[in-house]
């Protein structure tokens, strides 16, 4: 009985805890997206002619280090595939 008083308490103060966004780096983003590098930046710079700003934008996470959130990512690629999916 202790241990399922236990288990309930651990369950309700993990429920209450923030969540915490989860990052990708490049090279996953490339890898659930099908895209390049080279494409993935293209898509995020207004000059291109492959500018995109549907697009998740990344985060700087530190110097020389950026992540996309996972979420963004998903939502984006769920976007893609209603659309395709329409026409």
């Amino acid at each position: 009985m202790e241990q399922l008083n236990a288990n309930n308490q651990q369950s309700s103060s993990t429920l209450s805890m923030p969540q915490i966004p989860r990052m990708l780096p490049l090279k996953q983003v490339i890898h659930y997206t099908g895209l390049s590098s080279t494409t993935i930046y293209d898509m995020l710079d207004r000059r291109s002619k492959r500018y995109d700003p549907t697009f998740p934008i990344q985060v700087k996470l530190s110097k020389g280090r950026v992540a996309w959130v996972e979420s963004e990512v998903a939502q984006w690629l769920e976007s893609k595939i209603a659309t395709a999916r329409v026409h």
